[in-house]
């Protein structure tokens, strides 16, 4: 209660949502009502700050810890560092290094959420992506299809792709026909030319280098139950 009063929060950017007695009520406030933040002490009946961060830290990974303590002692620190605690401060806390604290712990924050969502665009267009190709598998999928298909530069979305993925767009959209390829042998009665044909592939040669290359054997082989 002292260190909320001393702090404006709002200037800060912060809302001061709560106020437990102990790390036992803390724990049930926190389930009902998840936080970015929470401030404890080492010292608490029932169930202690260290207590508590064990909690948090195996449940809600999400929220940041600050630990106010008495004691400079190595093996709390460490313990601190265990349980994924932010920041472990030494008592009597001053206003200005705290309220510095929390500015950085902000801004690590917002600079974690825009990472996020930047993490969540790339996986947006890149399921997109691969949908449309296993949607369209018998389409002609250039890279100049899909990057229309979610509205970006050819050049940028083979290198976006390849970046977030590991794999080559290319190399991908062969994969998928080949894959296609493989389930039509084993559960059509299809001709190996028909096959070929449906998919995109004009030479026979060609489509089965790059079947082998896949299965290790041909599409022959594989129609008679080979496998490599």
């Amino acid at each position: 209660e002292a260190i909320s009063a001393k702090i404006e929060w709002g200037h800060l950017g912060f809302e001061l949502v709560g106020d437990c007695e102990n790390g036992k009520a803390a724990i049930e406030f926190l389930k009902e009502n998840p936080v970015d933040v929470v401030l404890t002490d080492i010292c608490m009946p029932y169930l202690d700050g260290m207590g508590l961060s064990k909690y948090i830290y195996e449940n809600m990974p999400q929220t940041r810890i600050i630990i106010f303590s008495g004691y400079s002692d190595f093996e709390y620190a460490k313990q601190a560092i265990q349980y994924g605690v932010s920041e472990y401060l030494l008592k009597p806390i001053l206003k200005e290094e705290f309220e510095e604290i929390l500015e950085k712990m902000l801004e690590r924050h917002f600079a974690m959420q825009k990472e996020q969502h930047e993490k969540e665009k790339t996986g947006d267009v890149i399921f997109e992506v691969e949908n449309y190709i296993k949607e369209n598998i018998e389409s002609d999928l250039s890279l100049e299809l899909l990057a229309s298909v979610v509205h970006l530069n050819p050049s940028y979305l083979s290198r976006y792709f390849k970046e977030s993925t590991g794999e080559n767009l290319s190399n991908y959209v062969t994969r998928c026909k080949m894959e296609k390829a493989a389930w039509l042998l084993d559960n059509s009665e299809q001709k190996i030319n028909e096959i070929m044909q449906q998919l995109g592939y004009q030479k026979s040669q060609h489509f089965a280098k790059i079947f082998r290359e896949q299965y290790g054997v041909s599409p022959k082989e594989y129609k008679k139950g080979i496998r490599g």
